[in-house]
């Protein structure tokens, strides 16, 4: 989510001819979800798990433990071919790093797939190219060798808070840098904001207000809805079509509790679940990424520069002011601690 820790102004780029990505790119334009009905990957950020407002820390392991058990019980019930993206600072941990390790073995045990996040989750607003490009390098040990293992390779790097690079020449040279490592960039088009609710439903938990819980899980149930209105409808006006999704999760507590009714939900909705490799086919995603600034956000917004438009970030939905004050409240007390 953009707005709700640091706000940044976005230095666009702006394309000078709306041409068709599709065209650009000499694919089909042949509608994939039109044929199938709607699509989408799912994909989660910040394995072997994220522990509430403790940014740069591990987290308990018995908390990560059941996180992955339960998520990747609930993606193997829905047919769900996920993939997560892994921090692999956090598995270094004194005599915890076999255990750490086995859960990203769990999820290739589950069928599902793993992509590299960066060592420690780094801010490219904030880290040199030079770091930027060590990150990922020392990022991609264990998950690289797991991958080997079982006859797969590391494909998929993400950009940690969706923060593609400050500036252009940054940006162009660590993308030519990520294609020299044999790396596929991992965009989202469905942007989420769980890390939110999920510091608002811990909090809660904590207090063993059960009635709060249950408030914040139903707020964050329904953003959920209004994020795929919203992303659905932008990728209509660009594209004239619905285009196969991407949306981003994290490995935490709240989606321990309710990834099975977003599922269930997104199924309703008409949607098929297909690999990030599937999604990727969509011509849509050979449209350019012209953005650039210091805000991280939905590739929906960033092809809008492409297209001679302004990526318009400040719009997208943003979860309810209770929640938000209540997670700037956690937040603020998370640092002064």
């Amino acid at each position: 989510m953009k707005k709700t820790i640091r706000i940044k102004d976005a230095l666009c780029a702006l394309g000078a001819v709306a041409i068709s990505c599709a065209c650009l790119a000499g694919r089909s334009t042949i509608n994939v979800a039109e044929q199938h009905g709607l699509q989408v990957a799912i994909t989660f950020d910040d394995l072997p798990g994220v522990t509430p407002a403790t940014p740069g820390k591990p987290g308990v392991l018995a908390n990560l433990q059941r996180y992955n058990q339960l998520i990747a019980e609930m993606l193997r019930a829905h047919h769900v071919p996920a993939i997560g993206f892994v921090n692999e600072m956090d598995l270094q941990v004194a005599g915890e790093r076999d255990a750490r390790a086995a859960l990203l073995q769990k999820w290739i045990d589950a069928g599902l797939d793993l992509g590299n996040h960066t060592y420690s989750h780094a801010d490219f607003d904030r880290v040199s190219l030079q770091e930027m490009e060590d990150e990922t390098i020392r990022g991609e040990a264990v998950t690289k060798a797991l991958l080997a293992a079982a006859g797969k390779r590391l494909q998929y790097f993400r950009y940690p808070y969706l923060f593609s690079g400050p500036t252009a020449e940054v940006k162009e040279a660590f993308e030519a840098f990520l294609k020299s490592r044999g790396y596929e960039n991992a965009p989202v088009t469905v942007d989420n904001a769980d890390y939110v609710f999920n510091d608002v439903l811990n909090s809660a938990i904590a207090a063993n207000d059960a009635a709060l819980a249950e408030q914040t899980k139903r707020e964050y149930l329904k953003f959920v809805e209004t994020e795929f209105d919203y992303f659905e409808a932008g990728s209509r006006k660009l594209f004239q079509r619905e285009i196969a999704q991407v949306f981003v999760l994290h490995d935490n507590e709240i989606n321990t509790q309710t990834l099975g009714t977003i599922l269930s939900n997104l199924e309703k909705r008409g949607y098929q679940f297909i690999s990030l490799h599937a999604a990727l086919a969509d011509p849509a995603y050979a449209t350019p990424d012209r953005f650039v600034g210091t805000a991280g956000i939905s590739w929906i917004d960033r092809w809008r520069v492409f297209f001679g438009q302004k990526a318009d970030w400040e719009h997208d939905p943003d979860p309810p002011d209770w929640v938000l004050k209540r997670f700037q409240e956690i937040r603020k007390a998370t640092v002064i601690q």
